[in-house]
């Protein structure tokens, strides 16, 4: 008997978390959603639920901001495994190749500039980590846009490169709003 009382208590205290969880990653998606045109409400509360059922969910503001940059993270580092293959399979033309390659060191730079946002963040040097994610941010703008520079070339990486802006648009509006 005292096992399902226990079992019930301790059921009712992991649903109110995962329901205070949840209205936090609403409720900041919303406030960062209508102070930033490029942070789509709907991705960021669809990529910020799925990470929280993932790891440890979020208790307040300083935990999401925390969160999110590691998701952009961990989102940069797959694609610097999906560059790699694209690289060692590609039997593309070597402008593709060349562009992929830099690619693949914007987005190192850009995982350096991300840890570099989340001590700086740890540290409560808001401006410093902005700035860093802001760099994060630039990176695979610019991945992007050098596939454009030859007529008729599209970019293998349109997709990556779209979420992984979006994640850093998130990180860098959550910080903005910890100010």
């Amino acid at each position: 008997m005292k096992f399902a009382l226990y079992l019930v208590i301790f059921l009712l205290f992991l649903f109110q978390s995962s329901s205070n969880c949840s209205n936090l990653i609403h409720q900041s998606c919303r406030e960062a959603s209508k102070n930033d045109p490029n942070l789509s409400y709907n991705f960021c509360v669809t990529s910020l639920n799925e990470a929280a059922s993932k790891s440890k969910p979020p208790n307040n503001l300083e935990d999401l901001v925390g969160m999110s940059i590691q998701l952009t993270k961990s989102n940069g580092t797959n694609i610097i495994s999906i560059i790699s293959g694209l690289l060692k399979n590609s039997s593309s033309d070597q402008y593709v190749k060349a562009c992929l390659q830099d690619c693949f060191d914007l987005y190192k730079d850009s995982l350096s500039a991300i840890e570099d946002a989340m001590v700086a963040f740890k540290s409560k040097d808001l401006d410093t980590a902005a700035i860093k994610m802001s760099a994060s941010l630039d990176d695979s703008v610019t991945c992007e846009d050098q596939f454009k520079d030859k007529k008729g070339e599209m970019s293998p990486l349109t997709k990556e490169n779209n979420i992984y802006f979006e994640l850093n648009v998130i990180a860098l509006a959550f910080i903005q709003m910890s100010r």
